[in-house]
């Protein structure tokens, strides 16, 4: 895959840029900087580009000291050859994880200070302060693309944590914009989901479907009934789970695909069928015992728990929750320590190919294969997605994988929410993009 740079563009100015102009354009080496950084050990979002990118994994195993496949051609010029053809490559990097930045911030004198008063991008916006309470960005003047330049001069981002003291210091104007929890739907909205009549007059409201999904996961090696499996799958009511805990505020969903990516196709036409439940549930190995689930503190976890566990007693499967914070719960989950956990995420791919491959390959296991789905067939046709070069071809496939996967139930997908954001009447044309990645060079003040 070769890139060409586009010429011009500039980073913001900073200390860290040795030069008259304290900025410089960004090149090709710039980003063979930032994608080996990606590959290190040392980076989350490793996993996105290791089984892909020639090389990467070595690197990351620390077996070689460069990514082999990435390269500068010249100044403007990268390419990256992968291990083996892959169509849907693109769709790995079109991510607000991989973004490119200076390599000046491998400097040892900035290098403790980067991300934190130190931030450098080529975007809209650019970083002024940041007081640890309060982080202020302003217009970026030498924006590249001048038919973008913010309308809004600057962005203040406020650290409120408690839910109730920002929801009211948006009701009395002390910020203008918000992305509502789910314990103020109840505050906000009417019993239909609609804004309660005290604060349309005052208040935009905008409903943004991004590309996450929340779930009930389950370990296939400690439930390896299959029939179990299904009757929790076939006996979870969505519908009940979006209308109790988000006032309507989400999509039903089937699979691991969330609507709106590109190429998503529905698994199943019927997702929830007690009737069918209670028949799979007579083919099981089910005695009666208490089968665990492991919940959290965030994102409904425990909502979710306390109606799947009803609905469950309801077809005859006894659910005992166990509550942890967050990361003990994701602890557990990666060491297999459990049977059934509730999780939610953020998809960072943008096709179902990388996303059902990073999902529910053998090689996936434990991170971020969860579930321990391991099926050899599956693994080769998941595979033969790379030998797809037609895009339409590749929906196809890619959802008959799929919907072959969730004939097993390695989890029970169950919503993609819908973020509502609150926001002040006195701004309009805010847009956020399926990776909730915020376009706020668009957002501007209504005179």
């Amino acid at each position: 895959w070769t890139f060409h740079i586009r010429k011009g563009v500039t980073f913001h100015k900073s200390e860290i840029f040795d030069t008259p102009t304290k900025t410089r354009a960004v090149t090709a080496y710039d980003v063979l900087y930032c994608y080996t950084r990606f590959c290190s050990p040392e980076a989350y979002p490793s996993f996105v580009l290791a089984d892909s990118i020639k090389g990467c994994a070595e690197y990351n195993a620390g077996k070689a000291d460069k990514v082999e496949g990435l390269r500068v051609i010249d100044e403007y010029t990268f390419q990256i050859e992968l291990k083996k053809p892959e169509p849907f490559f693109i769709n790995r990097i079109t991510s607000p994880w991989i973004a490119i930045f200076p390599k000046e911030a491998e400097s040892e004198k900035f290098k403790d200070r980067w991300g934190l008063d130190i931030v450098v991008g080529t975007g809209p916006y650019k970083f002024h302060s940041n007081t640890g309470n309060e982080i202020v960005l302003e217009r970026n003047e030498e924006y590249w693309d001048k038919s973008r330049l913010p309308k809004v001069e600057k962005l203040v981002y406020r650290i409120i944590k408690n839910d109730q003291i920002r929801f009211t210091e948006l009701i009395n104007n002390k910020i203008d914009l918000m992305v509502l929890p789910n314990q103020l739907f109840s505050t906000v909205f009417d019993k239909e989901g609609d804004p309660k009549d005290e604060y349309v007059s005052r208040f935009n409201f905008k409903d943004t479907r991004t590309f996450n999904t929340h779930l009930i996961g389950i370990n296939m090696e400690r439930v390896p009934d299959v029939h179990l499996r299904r009757a929790m799958f076939y006996g979870t009511n969505r519908e009940e789970m979006v209308q109790k805990i988000l006032f309507g505020y989400g999509d039903i969903i089937g699979g691991a695909v969330p609507p709106g990516m590109n190429g998503y196709v529905p698994p199943f036409k019927n997702l929830y069928d007690p009737e069918r439940a209670k028949k799979e549930l007579k083919q099981s190995q089910y005695d009666g015992r208490e089968i665990g689930l492991l919940i959290h503190d965030l994102a409904n976890s425990e909502l979710i728990g306390q109606l799947f566990q009803k609905q469950m007693k309801e077809i005859g499967i006894n659910i005992k929750l166990t509550k942890l914070d967050f990361n003990s719960t994701i602890g557990r989950m990666v060491k297999g320590d459990t049977e059934l956990f509730s999780m939610f995420a953020e998809v960072v791919f943008s096709s179902p190919e990388p996303l059902l491959l990073n999902l529910f390959t053998t090689a996936k296991i434990p991170v971020p294969n969860f579930w321990h789905y391991s099926n050899p067939e599956v693994d080769k046709k998941l595979e033969a997605l790379r030998d797809i070069t037609d895009r339409a071809a590749s929906v196809k496939a890619s959802a008959e994988i799929e919907r072959e996967i969730m004939e097993d139930v390695p989890a029970i997908f169950l919503y993609r929410q819908k973020q509502v954001i609150m926001f002040s009447n006195k701004f309009k044309n805010l847009r956020v993009n399926g990776h909730n990645h915020y376009m706020l060079e668009e957002i501007e003040s209504v005179k």
